[in-house]
């Protein structure tokens, strides 16, 4: 495993050093050293039988020119920290019967996204190799042989296929219970490429990869599930294209500021899968619409809901899960 690290990490390097150049800006600093808690929302309190290893999606707002030219969220900074608070805090409390692990990562900014393909792959690989060195510190130091989930949204989904695909070994794999990689997309080339890394969970109980992203109609799809050819229907963990009832959406997860606590509250809606992105036929598409990101969202993308909309099929399916290892 050492040996597969060390290669993955020197290709990230020399990645950077294209990037660097190619851009006439300093290569970024290499390590985050995760041993200091400093660079973890939360380490977990190891009180439950299994964990969840969480990364956040993209949080930043900050421009490009406004980041000192880097294509980087800078860690070392509380403000920046604190930016991923709220929404690991909110999901600290969606998972809480699972100890919650969750590290701070040196994300791409949402302009990064912008970039060419190419360009795109090349800066991501900084980010990812972040997330791998968190998880693996989190594997030699905080685990300790539990089973574990692995949970992300968007981008935090893109780096957690990064680590499942360049960062984990079969052991760690058959630990896992499962990888909900909430609102990303693996496609064909990828699956035949990592077969062992990226197995697809095709009912409710298998180990595996979960993906999902969510629409109220086809013409909604965007960018983050083109072409994902292993995207499931979160009502039933199938890839059926059947029509599923309203009756099969166990809710959404919700803040309540009057308890501090996150609550599953009804939102029904038929559903069906379609190119493996799953269609609510009787949401409001209006209802996570953001003008400013129309181009890559355009309304009736329900991206940015993703992570929560689904959030009583996910809890009762993690159990399910974890019950049938």
């Amino acid at each position: 495993m050492k040996t597969m690290r060390n290669a993955y990490i020197a290709l990230i390097l020399s990645c950077l050093m294209f990037v660097s150049c190619h851009e006439n800006k300093p290569v970024e600093p290499l390590r985050i050293d995760y041993s200091d808690t400093t660079y973890w929302y939360s380490w977990g309190d190891e009180s439950h039988e299994a964990d969840v290893f969480y990364v956040y999606p993209t949080v930043s707002g900050i421009s490009f020119n406004d980041n000192g030219s880097s294509w980087y969220a800078d860690i070392t900074l509380p403000e920046v920290r604190e930016e991923a608070n709220g929404n690991q805090r909110f999901n600290q409390m969606l998972y809480g019967e699972y100890n919650f692990y969750a590290p701070y990562y040196r994300q791409m900014i949402f302009e990064a996204y912008q970039q060419p393909l190419d360009s795109l792959e090349i800066i991501a690989a900084f980010a990812s190799a972040d997330v791998n060195d968190a998880f693996q510190y989190y594997m030699a130091n905080y685990n300790h042989g539990r089973p574990f989930f692995l949970m992300g949204h968007s981008q935090g989904s893109q780096m957690l296929i990064e680590l499942l695909k360049h960062g984990m070994t079969a052991e760690q794999r058959q630990q896992m219970v499962a990888a909900y990689c909430i609102g990303y997309h693996v496609t064909a080339e990828e699956l035949a490429e990592y077969p062992e890394a990226l197995k697809p969970a095709t009912d409710s109980l298998m180990q595996g990869l979960v993906i999902f992203n969510s629409v109220t109609d086809p013409s909604a799809m965007s960018m983050v599930s083109l072409g994902d050819v292993v995207g499931v229907n979160p009502t039933t963990w199938t890839m059926s294209t059947d029509t599923i009832p309203a009756s099969y959406k166990l809710g959404m997860a919700k803040y309540n500021d009057t308890r501090d606590s996150v609550l599953i509250v009804p939102c029904p809606t038929r559903t069906y899968l379609h190119e493996h992105t799953t269609v609510c036929l009787d949401l409001d598409p209006e209802m996570v619409f953001i003008p400013a990101y129309e181009a890559m969202f355009p309304k009736g993308n329900l991206h940015f809901a993703d992570s929560w909309l689904f959030g009583g099929n996910v809890l009762q399916n993690m159990r399910c899960r974890l019950d049938n290892r």
